[in-house]
């Protein structure tokens, strides 16, 4: 369902928000080069460039392409969009989920974002990363994650259910959240547990002599 509907008087204005939305998203990217890939910074590259060698900065294109649709209340193009992200770079992102002006993708692929996600300027979503809806038994609301601003999602991560991740946060790879997070933090998953492998008779033949 489109809100609205379709107007003709809706297409500019949606049209300047996307276009918008694309540069700013792009001028972070370049902002986080410089600061995590400097020797790519230095390289240089144009939006062009970016759009075609870089699958998380495509990807998220063809989001603010899918958001226009539904700014501008075109009916149908944006289910069909949210379908073809999910065919093309193996991710589920919802025609009603936001993403702020200058946010960065890293690969893209396998995301699952929820149709009340909200994420703001600045955030980094890495691949694997689920914003989904669930229901808080505390506060009796269901909905999903807001993520601030500057926030870093790391891959394999969960963030479920009404709550926010304050901003300048990092949530690290394969953390499960369920409950809201105060700016400034680190949320870090339990460190995997290492011990000897037993010893056992399946091993790898030696190479025999020629």
């Amino acid at each position: 369902m489109i809100p609205g509907g379709f107007r003709p008087s809706k297409l500019l204005p949606a049209w300047r928000t996307m276009v918008g939305a694309v540069k700013d998203d792009h001028a972070m990217l370049g902002h986080y080069d410089t600061k995590y890939a400097p020797d790519r910074a230095a390289a240089g590259s144009g939006l062009g460039r970016d759009f075609v060698t870089r699958i998380g900065f495509q990807m998220l294109v063809v989001y603010r392409v899918m958001r226009f649709c539904v700014d501008a209340g075109i009916p149908v193009a944006p289910q069909v969009l949210s379908r073809t992200i999910r065919h093309l770079y193996g991710s589920d992102i919802h025609w009603e989920a936001r993403f702020d002006a200058g946010v960065v993708l890293v690969h893209g692929m396998g995301l699952a974002v929820s149709r009340a996600a909200h994420v703001e300027r600045g955030a980094i979503l890495f691949h694997n990363v689920t914003l989904g809806m669930s229901f808080d038994s505390a506060t009796r609301r269901s909905g999903a994650p807001t993520v601030g601003a500057d926030v870093h999602v790391g891959a394999g991560a969960i963030i479920v259910g009404p709550v926010t991740v304050g901003a300048r946060s990092k949530v690290t790879a394969n953390c499960f959240v369920r409950t809201s997070v105060p700016p400034d933090s680190i949320v870090e998953a339990p460190a995997p547990s290492v011990s000897a492998r037993p010893a056992h008779r399946d091993r790898i033949p030696t190479k025999a002599n020629a």
